[in-house]
Formats: C-alpha cells, sequence, structure tokens
C-alpha cells in the first residue's frame, strides 16, 4: 500500500510539496491544497497506516518504525525536486523523514513545520495518550481542530478515538527521543498566534536544527489556524515565494542541428 493516497494530477509540475497531517488527521485534511497551488507544485498529501484509504491496516505507535516505512513508501515517488509540510505531529515526522532523504543525498529544497516544537526536545508535548475516553475526548475538543457535530457523534468517535490515541502515543514518543541533527536545506515555520499548544518560543527552538536559512511566520488563530481559508491562503503564499528562487533551472532544449 502506497502512503499517497491521491493521484499525481500535475505530471508536468516541477516540484513536489509532501504534506504529513496532524494526529486523529488523515490525508484529506489537505483535499483541494493542490488545485489551490500554482501547476508548478504537486500537493502530495501522505496517509498513515489505519485511516482513510489504510483503514484495514494496523495503527503504527512506534515513530522510528513509522518512519522506516513513510520513507519506504515514498521513495520510489520522488522524482522529481521536493519539500515537505508537515503540521503538529506531521511536523515531528517530517523533520526526521526529511533528515534520512537527506543522508541517502535526497535532500528536500525546503521544510515548512507547523504548530510543532522544535525537534531538540526543548519542550516537551502534552501527555494525552493515557487518558480514559471521555478525558481524551475533552482534550480533543479543547484543541478546537472538530466541528461540535462530530465530537458528538458517538459512533464516529468509537471509530477515531483508537487513531487518536495512537496518533498521541506517537506524538509523545517523538517528543521522548530528541534530535539536534540539522537540516541542510531552508526552514520556514509555522504557527498560530494564538496557539495555547504550541508557544512562539517553542517554535523557535527549530533555529536548532536549520543548518540553512531560517523563519516563523505567524498566522492569526489557535492550533488549528490552517483551517481558516484566509490562513490557509497566507500560509500557501508564503510556501509559494520561499519555494520559487530554490527551483533549479530547467533543462535547457537542444536547438536542431
Amino acid at each position: 500500500m502506497t502512503c499517497l493516497p491521491f493521484p499525481d494530477k500535475k505530471p508536468d509540475a516541477r516540484l513536489d510539496l509532501v504534506c504529513l497531517h496532524y494526529a486523529g488527521g488523515g490525508s484529506a485534511v489537505f483535499r483541494g491544497w493542490d488545485a489551490r497551488f500554482p501547476d508548478w507544485i504537486a500537493v502530495r498529501p501522505v496517509e498513515l497506516p489505519g485511516r482513510g484509504t489504510r483503514m484495514a491496516e494496523p495503527l503504527e505507535h512506534d515513530p522510528d518504525a513509522l518512519v522506516d516505512r513513510l520513507c519506504a513508501e515514498l521513495s520510489p515517488h520522488l522524482r522529481r525536486p521536493w519539500a515537505l509540510f508537515g503540521h503538529s505531529l506531521g511536523a515531528a515526522l517530517g523533520y526526521r523523514i526529511a533528515l534520512r532523504f537527506q543522508g541517502e543525498g535526497r535532500p528536500p529544497l525546503a521544510v515548512f513545520p507547523s504548530g510543532r516544537h522544535g525537534p531538540a526536545g526543548a519542550v516537551p508535548v502534552r501527555r494525552r495518550a493515557h487518558l480514559p475516553d471521555d478525558a481524551l475526548l475533552a482534550e480533543v475538543r479543547g484543541l478546537n481542530g472538530s466541528p461540535p457535530e462530530v465530537l458528538e457523534n458517538r459512533e464516529l468517535m468509537r471509530l477515531m478515538l483508537p487513531i487518536i490515541r495512537a496518533d498521541f502515543r506517537l506524538s509523545e514518543a517523538v517528543s521522548a527521543r530528541p534530535l539536534a541533527e540539522p537540516l541542510a536545506c531552508p526552514l520556514l515555520v509555522f504557527g498560530g498566534a494564538d496557539d495555547p499548544e504550541v508557544p512562539r518560543d517553542a517554535l523557535r527552538h527549530w533555529r536548532l536544527v536549520a543548518g540553512g536559512a531560517f523563519d516563523v511566520a505567524l498566522l492569526p488563530g489557535d492550533h488549528f489556524f490552517l483551517h481558516h481559508p484566509a490562513q490557509a491562503d497566507a500560509l500557501r503564499d508564503r510556501i509559494v515565494a520561499a519555494l520559487t528562487p530554490l527551483l533549479p533551472p530547467r533543462p535547457r532544449q537542444r536547438q536542431p542541428a
């Protein structure tokens, strides 16, 4: 099973933007992103096991095993220059994926962590995976990432809570294994200006793993600012502006003799 559930609708694109979702999410978080980016960027959302198109697969609880698996699944698809965006848990996993490909001589052009503290372990994530169902649901409600009608649907929550719990366990395990290996590419870190989950100082800790250009972009909103259309547009514009000067030149067409 591939971790890229959607077909590549931009075969002539010059760059792939690999996108990793937050805890409890799926590739559908990025549905519609590809159409909002210019034709030269193909948005490639990643699906983690145990949800969406991979619902039949077991959930993964070990971040190192998950990164191994995702890198093996992504490898044959990274035929073009590429960059990586990840939100929350997706940012933590994305950093490790980028490091892996960098070590193999296939580094991303840029990495865009979002809504996540830096991976060097300066700020631990809040522990939630051990909570009983009602308390876990209350935590999810407090994060303001899901509509109330979704959280009040008992049948849906019966399906979703094991996924959410497994993802929180992944997030906590990643936080407990700090890394400070630098990425050689530029890092542009995104965060919500009113995010109680990831304060501004936690976003700035990404500087510890920045081997190239580094910046932090704060957008209006809380932890799930990317769900608001205006902030999603601003995020897209910043990503496009950051990637434009990094594109390698097009190969020159050979002139007929």
